[in-house]
């Protein structure tokens, strides 16, 4: 143990253990779902089910890093202990995004019972100070939008919002007959489109938040060097353009994704992302090899009443919040 960490550890509070993959993952898994069952997502009930068979296997150190290809160290964190009983859990998650380190704060749960002490400011105030003690000045997180006391708590210690984003939901067959096609027509996309395309995702998937988003700009180029792209990492996408009187309105992308649900992305400004939207989805019903539920991450209150006519559901709003150590 480095001098730093010694140094760290040894200041912590009685009740404050670091984080032991070999024997928390498991009572780390049935507080998460204690606190948060009736919020998981079907991907949340598979990485509590991951952490539980690392638990039976004894604590693969590199089990989070495997089940999500953009995490690139292990799990790490902090537990509050009561009387031997893990009462408080915080992860902290270590990414390398282009060639800057920062740290994401996850999983942070307080067994109902042990609420109203402090317990999660603790844990996220050591979490920050490992941080910068590791000089990584810059730590993210997320909190529920309909969680005020999580959203307070953060801001209190300095955290600030940077992004509100709805993840909204659809099965293929769900897609509603009741969405009237605007005045318009789809076509393939093609190499002319890509520049716009690109630009506009830009927009809606700032490359400050793609550490989170499995959206890649040379998987989704056309031309021999996306193709070679997504051959070699066995990526599978489609592209929609959405065109009016040869303009261009918008573009929306499938990605196949190993999560409960396919990826799909807009690339479309505020003023036309709506009819783009009402364009290409009653196309895309027809698509027989849309064969999964289908999850649109976009910010929020953005093409709302056109996503709902559609017949997507919001599964959450999430805040994206950040410091600066």
């Amino acid at each position: 143990m480095t001098s730093i960490a010694s140094s760290l550890f040894s200041n912590l509070p009685k009740n404050i253990r670091p984080f032991d993959t070999r024997r928390d993952l498991q009572p780390a898994a049935d507080l998460i779902e204690l606190c948060f069952a009736e919020t998981l997502t079907p991907d949340g009930l598979r990485y509590l089910e991951n952490m539980r068979r690392a638990a039976r296997s004894k604590g693969n150190p590199n089990w989070f890093a495997l089940s999500n290809p953009q995490i690139n160290f292990p799990l790490s964190g902090f537990v509050w202990e009561e009387d031997g009983i893990v009462v408080g859990n915080l992860n902290l998650i270590h990414i390398l995004h282009q060639g800057r380190r920062l740290n994401l704060i996850a999983n942070v749960a307080v067994h109902p019972k042990y609420r109203q002490r402090g317990i999660a400011h603790a844990l996220t105030q050591i979490a920050l100070e490992k941080s910068r003690r590791r000089r990584i000045h810059e730590v993210w997180l997320q909190a529920r939008e309909d969680n005020p006391v999580a959203l307070k708590l953060y801001e209190n210690m300095g955290f600030v919002s940077q992004a509100c984003r709805t993840t909204w939901i659809i099965h293929r067959s769900a897609l509603a007959d009741s969405v009237v096609p605007e005045a318009g027509h789809v076509t393939i996309r093609s190499r002319r489109h890509w520049a716009q395309q690109s630009a506009w995702l830009l927009e809606n998937y700032p490359l400050h938040m793609r550490w989170h988003y499995p959206l890649k700009s040379r998987y989704l180029q056309p031309g021999l060097f996306g193709l070679m792209q997504r051959f070699f990492a066995e990526i599978h996408t489609r592209h929609w353009v959405a065109q009016y009187q040869g303009k261009l309105l918008g573009v929306l992308t499938w990605q196949a994704a190993h999560t409960h649900a396919d990826h799909l992305w807009l690339a479309a400004p505020p003023a036309s992302e709506d009819r783009a939207l009402k364009i290409i989805l009653p196309f895309i019903r027809h698509e027989a090899y849309l064969r999964r539920d289908l999850a649109l991450d976009y910010p929020a209150e953005r093409a709302c009443s056109t996503l709902e006519d559609a017949g997507f559901k919001p599964q959450h709003t999430l805040i994206w919040m950040s410091v600066r150590l």
